[in-house]
């Protein structure tokens, strides 16, 4: 267990390591609003302390703009995948007229896919492999510029789809354009 001294001491140093903070937080809860507000606090982290954390962290996250819902909502486990194909396939149209107006509205859909640009088509999302929680749905609609910079940040994977973003801030947009990725450039070409 981290001592009181040395926790104090951690919290208010801004090089601290953040496997030691998130080690004050978890051991520690009291130090949860003060483990937040240190610039070595992680996204995870924050997220953890915003679900878990006592009343004054998650008050103290809440005026940074970090809640548990903010990320997607609490931790939750995931569904084993017959569950989900069992849920899929109660959710077929039970009835004939369902089908055939799906059916009857495939050529238009197929004609619209026909006529989108060949640039679109070129990008791919991205998998999302970072252990923050972020997604490429964030990456590519999230209009909160601080989560845009903790994506560029702490996601690389999804910077070309914050380039692509429409609410991405012009200096992020120059950082981006600096880096040289194929992929980011090709998404900042798409923008203009």
């Amino acid at each position: 267990m981290v001592d009181y001294d040395a926790a104090v001491a951690a919290v208010q140093d801004p090089n601290a390591d953040p496997i030691l903070l998130a080690k004050i937080a978890y051991e520690n809860p009291e130090f949860g609003a003060n483990v937040a507000v240190n610039p070595r606090c992680y996204p995870g982290l924050k997220r953890w302390i915003a679900e878990f954390g006592d009343e004054r962290a998650r008050e103290t996250l809440a005026q940074y703009g970090f809640t548990a819902d903010a990320f997607g909502g609490p931790v939750q486990d995931q569904e084993a995948p017959e569950q989900a194909a069992q849920q899929t396939a109660e959710q077929q149209p039970a009835d004939a007229y369902a089908a055939d107006q799906y059916n009857a509205a495939q050529p238009a859909a197929d004609q619209y896919a026909a006529q989108q640009p060949a640039a679109q088509a070129a990008f791919e999302e991205p998998v999302a492999t970072n252990p923050y929680g972020f997604t490429a749905e964030q990456a590519l609609t999230t209009t909160d510029q601080m989560q845009i910079a903790q994506i560029a940040q702490y996601a690389p994977e999804l910077r070309a789809c914050i380039a692509r973003n429409p609410n991405t801030y012009p200096a992020l947009i120059e950082w981006l354009g600096q880096l040289g990725d194929p992929a980011i450039n090709a998404a900042l070409a798409f923008r203009q």
